[in-house]
């Protein structure tokens, strides 16, 4: 009888731990297997730029699997807002939910950094890791912020960082 016992214990905490090593190792392997279509959404022609600014390369919080690459620009949107543009040459390694952020901080190159500005703000989810992509910001958010970050919720890692200029918004 404790012979079955033992076996059945056996059973159900392997089927346990092989769930949540497979749910695990799916939570890392899903972006490389099926990452999302690139995104072609520019910002609409005929706004002036506000601000041209590219990703930071070669980061010491970058590494070959997190990484980011290409142009930002910002355009006054009026309303109380502006639109925050990964240029066509925007791209990213893949990974699971990256998050943008608009930091009160320049020169985040490392989790660090980012961790230690607690004045960010959680713009939007990333649409894609490639192309260009549109996402509206408040104005008074951008006012404030210095740096444009992509940051990996679900581990806590620091992808790539856009220095913003100083420059005054249209109101």
């Amino acid at each position: 009888m404790h012979r079955s016992v033992s076996i059945t214990l056996g059973l159900l905490l392997g089927t346990a731990l092989g769930g949540v090593a497979g749910a695990g190792g799916m939570l890392i392997a899903y972006p490389f297997l099926f990452p999302p279509e690139p995104v072609n959404q520019p910002a609409p022609e005929g706004l002036s730029v506000l601000v041209r600014t590219q990703l930071r390369e070669g980061s010491p919080g970058q590494d070959m699997v997190h990484w980011g690459r290409g142009g930002l620009n910002v355009y006054p949107q009026g309303a109380g807002s502006v639109l925050l543009e990964f240029a066509e040459d925007f791209e990213v390694g893949p990974g699971p939910n990256f998050w943008i952020y608009l930091n009160r901080t320049a020169g985040i190159e490392t989790e660090a950094d980012f961790l230690a500005d607690a004045g960010r703000m959680r713009l939007a989810k990333l649409k894609s890791f490639q192309g260009a992509q549109v996402y509206p910001a408040p104005l008074e958010a951008f006012a404030q912020a210095r740096a444009v970050t992509i940051w990996c919720e679900s581990f806590g890692e620091y992808i790539a960082s856009a220095d913003l200029p100083q420059a005054e918004p249209e109101r």
